[in-house]
């Protein structure tokens, strides 16, 4: 349903009407050509408003003049009315977020998802349907629904109702009207279905198998025990696909039950035969009368996939061992103990087996599941392989004995390599790298030449596929022999003999590569007259393996190129043996050149080349063609291009071409080779273009770029001449000394083209209000719409310089300039717009700014007003942003103007510019530049100096600042600590929450600098600060907590690590333990992650606190990398430990806390179960070479401070650990200066 719309011309005399420019930029007036409107007395009708009638409207006389534009705003799309209900009382946490309990009290509330205002609301009930209640909107499935409404719920502007206190009898579906104007314009929401629980229901609904978790195909069955006799039972079904979702909650019913009586009363059973995904939702029963039952809850999930991985990139030896891994996604056997995996190998078909059929090729094998096939955790692990382990293996997960199957996974080849096979498989050309088209033949020899052996491929092009040899009309074959006379990139693949009882050859890895496409290049491409040329070939980068051969073009050339009217990207050639010239002595195999010695006149054309592979009948594709043209002193005619402005032309101007020739031939023709690949001859353009084999007149765009020449009907060529069509160019306007100037002061306006002035002569205009005798121009951003006036003394500019020797008042607005040159006259386009004020001592009127400042912040409010002589309204505010004019309310929804006065209810940073006062006449007040900061530049930002962890009785600074330069800033400075319901709460994007306590001393820190002169252990924690302006009333976003880490010598408290190691991997165990001197002490241990979560253990899921002071976490996660240590209730805190969790396949083993000098230090490299325990390993320091091991380990034995440093350890794969800081503290004696700089060097985030 579409708004209706009027509007009113009110003004002297009768001869207004109402114009409108649309977002579409389509201008007209009413009545309008689309839709459905009319003029009546002055006011225009629209019936029914749609997105087409959206843009600029104004008022305009059949003398000129114009009214004041106002923007109106369609909506593509109808506005939604959605319900959302709110707990007065928190209920018990269910795990469908509309159950509530008995007694709660609910309000229900209508909200319309639209910009507009002015609604009102009504609340209804979904009841069966009823004559005399309007019926639902939204239906769906087999019985019709009637709208019931609510007791109270009159129509007002609020749209709530309160269900107090919620009963059984409350549940159901509920749906709101929202309607607005004079007749109603009204949508309806679409429905939500609201539950309370209720102890003793009509009826009891449970399902079988019971649970809430399904997948598709499998079967299910809905049982309604009826308690009452009520009957006209049905199955109801809601989905609600949540707010913002394009699809409306789904209502759905069953067929009437089919009821059995029992004994104990009605049964009523409903089966579903295979699910799918869209039998999710929330089901219940309902009788005819309104009676409900319980309500179950399913979620259908699609069928997991199986994949199968771990498979070694190379083939293995005997000997080997490897583990295969399947995963069903989230379903794995490990995280899903209802699964398992079961493991096949495909061999030959046999009857008694199960049937594996290849999706690819269609081919039929069975599968075997091989001993022991439950792999623990969905891998499968083969110790000491050997040849028969060979072959394509496939995965598939299986649920609850064996009811429910994944599909197989995609096949995966594992090859083994047997020193005496039993057959060998022989290749004709005896090499396994080939290209498209070449002819391959495989052969099966068995040692004791026994029959019964056969080929087989496996193939992974895009799908893995396994298959014998192929069948199609390229191959050849008997029982021991492929030939394939055509390969394709799709024959790529590992190749080799089975018999039939299982046994393998050797394997043979062959590799098709697509046919390269050569590029021939010529040099020089234009030769004079005796000059050596060169054209070369190349295919694939190197002229290896290839026989080349060129050719020469002996057809015009728009006979081998697409025509202009094809697709600009085809650049497919149409030569052939009749249209092409093989050079003499053309065939060459080595460096891919041709050498044409002393070119003269006939050696002008088109060339081309291709390439051949040995012993083989098939070519690469034609290269690109490429020109070769010999200057030619006299040639038989030439080309002639009027105006001179060319090869460089710009785009809309016009050229003339001629052909003078110089002789008595005839037959010539003007042709082209454009840069689009494209040839032609005049006519180019049929509506552009005129020919009578003098003129060729063309207007430029830019596919007419390229080369140019006249050709005869024999073959001779003219002169060639290279035309480049530039885009028609935008001038640069430009004021000096700036475009702020007082009166009586000196301004000059600058106009170049290209950067430039030659060539062209400049015109000067001054953007006024539309006027009449004018074009009209629309802003490209605003489509407000101005006129260009010419001003007076413009022929003052022409040479480029507009200058405003003694500038007033009068010289001010808004300028822009144009460049032209040629007969006729060719036209740059309009510069951008550039504005000039010169300011005088006394305006007749004033622009008055509230609040009066000119620094703003996003989304907050301003308030312009014209203030002093004159009628008010004449007066309107003006600004100019980004090289946009326009008028208040600036095409804006915030904007609005109202006597004399323009206010923006939320600012934002496109409305940063100039703004003043300007009358109808064209009078104007005094400009004021407005600026509207980004939030981004208000963003408070922390920093500490000298370093994040330092030794107590060190001095540290904490600086804190915003980005732009805003007056008054003053700073308050907090500290980070776990969510507090009575402290504020700090949420960022991507970052966990955390509460923030303003610290007692904060006031001193109000300049930017926080300064702990002799910090102490009790200073340690995370700093936050944040920005404060007074004069703009607002607040900075927090800063990102900073973390600082005061150690001194002997602290109350340790954390001990276990295992004792900085660098754990994913998946491991973590134990953290609070080792205190004071046992009475309650110690919890603390972390803060690289994603800037604060928090205490229990973390997650996967942590929890052994007694007080030991924190476990069972399995770590990236996601647990950061910095730990132990603090009490009362602040102390312990030393901090960083903590690295990596995902990678080496750790470097490495102290967690810093070591004395003179102790021992141990690194070992560490990998995970599936590398090599006993790893080979390099170690570096600083990124510097220190030794390799074959250990895995290097020992320290008598370490000082200069083995302090970051270390990283790397395996013979080059897979690295990520990097480790090894503290080393100086011994009792040494200066403090040392202990300072061992202290500043331990950084919170680890190196990789």
């Amino acid at each position: 349903m579409s708004e209706s719309l009027s509007l009113s011309c009110a003004g002297n005399g009768t001869d207004w009407t109402l114009r409108r420019i649309t977002d579409c930029m389509e201008i007209s007036q009413c009545p309008f050509t689309r839709g459905a409107s009319s003029w009546e007395n002055g006011t225009c009708h629209i019936k029914a408003v749609s997105h087409y009638d959206g843009g600029i409207y104004w008022c305009q006389s059949e003398s000129g003049e114009l009214s004041k534009g106002h923007y109106i705003e369609v909506h593509h799309h109808d506005a939604k009315a959605y319900v959302i209900f709110v707990m007065d009382t928190r209920p018990t946490i269910y795990d469908n977020r509309f159950q509530f309990e008995k007694g709660d009290s609910v309000n229900l509330r209508c909200v319309v998802d639209s910009y507009l205002v002015g609604w009102r609301f009504l609340l209804y009930r979904v009841v069966p349907f009823r004559d005399g209640l309007p019926e639902a909107p939204h239906r769906s499935g087999a019985a019709r629904q009637s709208l019931e409404l609510l007791p109270g719920s009159s129509t007002h502007a609020e749209g709530t109702l309160t269900l107090n206190p919620a009963a059984p009898e409350h549940s159901g579906l509920y749906v709101c009207r929202a309607e607005r104007g004079e007749p109603a314009y009204y949508t309806y929401s679409s429905p939500m279905l609201i539950w309370i629980k209720d102890s003793s229901p009509q009826a009891f609904l449970s399902i079988q198998p019971s649970r809430t978790h399904y997948f598709e195909n499998e079967p299910v069955s809905f049982c309604c025990e009826v308690q009452t006799n009520v009957t006209g039972w049905i199955l109801r079904k809601y989905l609600n696909k949540g707010r913002g979702s394009t699809a409306f909650p789904l209502i759905q019913d069953s067929m009437t039950f089919p009821l059995e009586m029992e004994s104990s009363g009605q049964k009523a059973v409903y089966n579903i035969v295979s699910l799918n995904t869209s039998d999710n939702g929330d089901y219940w029963c309902q009788s005819e009368s309104g009676e409900l039952s319980n309500i179950v809850s399913i979620r259908v999930e699609k069928k997991p996939l199986a994949y199968l991985y771990g498979f070694p990139e190379g083939w293995l030896t005997a000997g080997d061992s490897v583990s295969l891994r399947c995963s069903l996604g989230q379903y794995t056997s490990t995280s899903d103990t209802r699964w398992r995996i079961l493991w096949y190998k495909i061999v030959l078909y046999r009857e008694e087996l199960p049937t594996f059929t290849d999706k690819q090729s269609s081919s039929k094998y069975s599968l075997e599941l091989l001993p022991d096939s439950s792999g623990d955790g969905g891998s499968f692990n083969l110790n000491l392989v050997g040849p028969e382990h060979s072959g394509v293996y496939v995965c598939r997960g299986e649920r609850e004995q064996s009811v429910y199957h994944t599909e197989y996974s995609t096949p995966k080849l594992l090859w083994v390599i047997d020193p005496s096979p039993k057959a060998a498989l022989t290749i004709s050309s005896n090499r396994t790298q080939y290209f498209q088209s070449e002819s391959l033949s495989l052969s099966c020899v068995a040692q004791d030449n026994a029959n019964g052996w056969s080929l087989r491929r496996f193939i992974n092009h895009y799908t893995p596929s396994l298959s014998g040899c192929p069948c199609n009309n390229t191959v050849t074959r008997d029982q021991s022999t492929c030939n394939i006379s055509s390969l394709d990139v799709a024959d790529s693949g590992v190749y080799w003999c089975q018999s039939e009882s299982g046994q393998y050859s050797n394997a043979v890895k062959i590799t098709v590569n697509h046919n390269p496409s050569p590029t021939l290049d010529v040099s020089p491409t234009w030769p004079a007259k005796g000059d050596t040329v060169t054209l070369k070939c190349d295919a694939s980068g190197s002229a290896s393996g290839w026989r080349f051969h060129f050719y020469r073009v002996i057809v015009p050339i728009e006979e081998v190129l697409p025509s202009e009217d094809t697709n600009a990207y085809s650049h497919e050639l149409k030569l052939s043996e009749n249209s092409t010239e093989l050079l003499s002595d053309s065939s060459r195999e080595a460096g891919g050149s041709y050498t044409l010695s002393s070119v003269g006149p006939e050696h002008t054309g088109f060339y081309v080349c291709r390439a051949q592979r040995p012993n083989s009948f098939s070519y690469t594709p034609y290269s690109n063609l490429r020109h070769l043209w010999v200057k030619d002193p006299s040639p038989p005619a030439s080309l002639s291009i009027y105006p001179r402005t060319s090869p460089f032309s710009e785009e809309f101007e016009s050229v003339s071409l001629t052909c003078e020739v110089k002789g008595n031939s005839r037959g010539w023709t003007l042709r082209r080779f454009t840069n689009h690949n494209k040839a032609s001859h005049c006519a180019f353009k049929h509506e552009a273009v005129t020919w009578d084999e003098r003129p060729c007149n063309l207007m430029l765009t830019f596919v007419d770029s390229g080369l140019y020449w006249c050709q005869s009907e024999s073959g001779e060529y003219s002169n060639a001449v290279n035309i480049s069509v530039h885009g028609q160019p935008t001038p640069r306007l430009q004021v000096t000394p700036n475009n702020w100037g007082t009166e009586g002061s000196s301004l000059t306006l600058t106009c170049e083209v290209r950067g430039s002035t030659t060539g062209w002569s400049f015109l000067w205009y001054k953007v006024v209000p539309p006027k009449k005798g004018f074009p009209v121009e629309f802003d490209s951003i605003t489509r407000f719409p101005y006129s260009l006036e010419l001003v007076a003394d413009t022929n003052m500019g022409a040479g480029g310089s507009y200058p405003l020797t003694l500038a007033s008042p009068e010289h001010s607005g808004v300028y822009v300039c144009r460049g032209q040159r040629g007969d006729p006259a060719y036209y740059s386009q309009y510069s951008p717009h550039q504005l000039v004020w010169v300011t005088g001592p006394s305006p007749s009127s004033w622009l008055r700014v509230s609040p009066n400042r000119t620094d703003f912040l996003q989304s907050q409010s301003l308030s312009l007003s014209c203030k002093g002589l004159g009628n008010p309204a004449e007066w309107t505010v003006r600004r100019y942003t980004s090289g946009e004019l326009s008028d208040c309310p600036f095409n804006s929804r915030s904007g609005t103007w109202a006597e004399s006065t323009c206010n923006i209810s939320s600012l934002d940073t496109y409305d940063s510019g100039v703004y003043w006062c300007q009358s109808t006449s064209g009078e104007l007040s005094n400009a004021v530049n407005i600026t509207v900061h980004e939030k981004g530049d208000f963003k408070s930002r922390l920093e500490v100096s000298p370093n994040h962890w330092v030794t107590e009785g060190s001095a540290v600074t904490l600086s804190c600042s915003v980005r732009a330069p805003f007056p008054g800033v003053r700073f308050h400075w907090y500290k980070a600590v776990p969510v507090n319901e009575g402290l504020p709460l700090v949420s960022k994007f991507r970052e966990a929450e955390y509460s923030v306590e303003l610290l007692s001393d904060s006031s001193r820190g109000a300049g930017g600098s926080y300064t702990l002169s002799s910090s102490a252990p009790e200073h340690s924690g995370l700093y936050v600060c944040r920005a404060e302006i007074e004069e703009l009333a607002a607040y900075a976003e927090y800063s990102h907590p900073v973390l600082l880490t005061v150690t001194g010598p002997s602290p109350s408290v340790w954390l001990d690590v276990i295992p004792s190691r900085s660098q754990h991997f994913v998946s491991e165990p973590l134990t953290l333990a609070c080792k205190a001197q004071d046992a009475a002490t309650v110690w919890s241990v603390r972390r803060f992650t690289l994603s800037k979560e604060l928090s205490d253990c229990p973390f997650d899921k996967n942590s929890q606190m052994l007694d007080p002071s030991t924190c476990n976490i069972s399995s770590l996660t990236l996601s647990a990398s950061g910095v730990y240590w132990c603090q009490s209730e009362s602040g102390k805190r312990s030393n901090a430990v960083n903590i690295t969790v990596h995902s990678g396949n080496v750790i470097l083993e490495s102290p967690v806390h810093p070591l004395k000098e003179g102790q021992k230090l141990t690194l070992r490299c560490l990998g995970r179960k599936s590398v090599k325990s006993n790893l080979s390993a390099t170690f570096y320091k600083d990124g510097l070479h220190v030794a390799n091991q074959t250990s895995g380990t290097i020992m320290l034995p008598n370490i000082s401070k200069k083995d302090e440093g970051s270390y990283v350890c790397e395996i013979e794969e080059k897979i690295r650990s990520p990097g480790s800081w090894v503290s080393v503290r100086v011994a009792p004696g040494n200066s403090h200066k040392d202990n300072m700089r061992l202290k500043t060097k331990y950084s919170i985030n680890t190196k990789t």
